[in-house]
């Protein structure tokens, strides 16, 4: 992740919600090597400028997969 361009800011919007990066399928998180967390998005395969996974979002976002099996299913 840390070879990923950002995401050109023209791609993204303000959003109040629940429907932010954060909460889409596509959402990714790692560690550089000085153990700093990063963000980014699987499908764009881009990162996020930090702290823009909680307020921004964009028109590729992807509902989770809670909705439709529930939170933790496997623990049912």
């Amino acid at each position: 992740m840390e070879e990923w361009d950002f995401v050109d800011e023209r791609d993204l919007q303000n959003w109040k919600g629940g429907v932010v990066f954060m909460t889409c399928q596509h959402f990714t998180y790692g560690v550089d090597h000085h153990c700093h967390t990063m963000v980014g998005c699987n499908l764009r395969q881009k990162q996020l400028q930090q702290g823009e996974h909680l307020k921004k979002r964009c028109k590729l976002w992807a509902p989770t997969w809670l909705k439709e099996v529930g939170w933790a299913p496997e623990a049912g």
